[in-house]
């Protein structure tokens, strides 16, 4: 009988061990899904934030308390500042976890060795090529042979406009090229394209549609509403590497409600422009120019989209190395996928519709609710 018994008994022992065991799982997974961190380290996220119609997103969700909704508490999980250093020496220096930049910019310094990744598309449309009014450039084709205006070689707008150019035909690269890129300041772009100095420039919003509405330029092309490029991010959330491997989860409470933030502007593009410009956050929007904003962002795509982001990234990847502007050896593809973090508590997208602000944002503004 004693050896019928034993049997039993140790079945009986392993039985209790194994649900002993899936019940500690099942509390351990329980605890996990109630905890923000996970299990990381408590961190402070750095994001960097700027001025201008790309840095909406960020001032709506200070402003609106989007990170407060995500149960983030300023100076202990997150700081939010501006600075006038550059942002790649920001992240290479350890100085800055989230920050927002134009996509094609950030590409040759990844492919140099620079640390980061985008983790979501936050826009699309910054970005006009422009001729001068009455200067007969009104297409693409029209700039063959023409001198460009750019603030710097190897920005977003430079890249951009050569993309544009190769896919009309124009060449742009080194060995065969038909147009002159010639550097001048933003501030100097628009009067060089009245003065003739150059036949067209490339430039961002809102000076692009000012530029247009004060009969300064035309349109030559505009990236939100082209059929090649009004899809396509222009703007991506970046974050540290080093960061995102140690801090995932807090890194995407931050970006959620950037996301969240970006996705209720799509909805609210006036009222959001707005807020920016009555609390401070764009020294530069003056009252006179809030109609110049309203006509620029009518272009934008504030939806964000983290598919979207990985599409773009790869896109001009590919792209910039047919042009010479990444190297011929690299790997597009690897490079795309080293470039790119799913964050695991971010869904695609938002939709700005379904976004509820935590805070009232007619509290912010002059104009009266509706």
């Amino acid at each position: 009988m004693n050896t019928i018994r034993k049997p039993l008994r140790q079945a009986l022992t392993l039985a209790l061990a194994l649900l002993l065991t899936l019940a500690t799982s099942q509390a351990r997974a329980e605890a996990a899904a109630a905890d923000p961190l996970h299990g990381e380290e408590p961190y402070t996220v750095k994001v960097l934030y700027g001025t201008g119609l790309c840095g909406v997103p960020f001032h709506v969700a200070k402003q609106l308390g989007f990170f407060e909704a995500e149960g983030l508490v300023e100076g202990v999980d997150y700081t939010f500042f501006k600075s006038d250093s550059a942002q790649n020496e920001l992240f290479a220096t350890g100085n800055l976890d989230v920050g927002n930049g134009l996509l094609a910019s950030k590409l040759a310094p990844l492919d140099n060795g620079l640390e980061i990744k985008t983790v979501a598309g936050l826009h699309t449309g910054c970005i006009q090529i422009l001729g001068r009014a009455e200067g007969g450039i009104n297409t693409v084709e029209d700039l063959r042979g023409k001198r460009i205006g750019v603030s710097a070689l190897a920005t977003s707008a430079h890249i951009i406009s050569q993309r544009v150019l190769a896919t009309a035909g124009i060449g742009v690269t080194p060995e065969n090229s038909e147009v002159e890129f010639v550097v001048f300041t933003a501030s100097e772009l628009p009067l060089v394209l009245e003065n003739g100095a150059v036949d067209a420039i490339v430039t961002e919003d809102p000076t692009a549609t000012t530029l247009i509405v004060d009969g300064v330029a035309t349109s030559v092309y505009n990236y939100g509403v082209s059929e090649y490029l009004k899809d396509e991010y222009c703007c991506a959330l970046w974050a540290s590497a080093a960061a995102l491997e140690k801090y995932p989860y807090q890194i995407g409470r931050v970006v959620n409600a950037l996301l969240k933030a970006s996705a209720w502007v799509d909805a609210n593009r006036h009222l959001a422009i707005d807020i920016q410009m009555e609390n401070g956050w764009n020294p530069n929007g003056a009252e006179g120019k809030r109609e110049y904003a309203y006509a620029s962002v009518d272009n934008f795509k504030y939806l964000p989209s983290v598919s979207g982001a990985k599409e773009a990234l790869y896109r001009n990847i590919t792209q910039m190395q047919e042009l010479g502007l990444v190297r011929a050896e690299t790997d597009a593809e690897a490079l795309a996928e080293y470039a790119f973090f799913a964050l695991p508590n971010v869904p695609d997208t938002y939709l700005g519709e379904e976004i509820i602000p935590p805070l009232d944002p007619y509290q912010f503004v002059s104009a009266p609710k509706p």
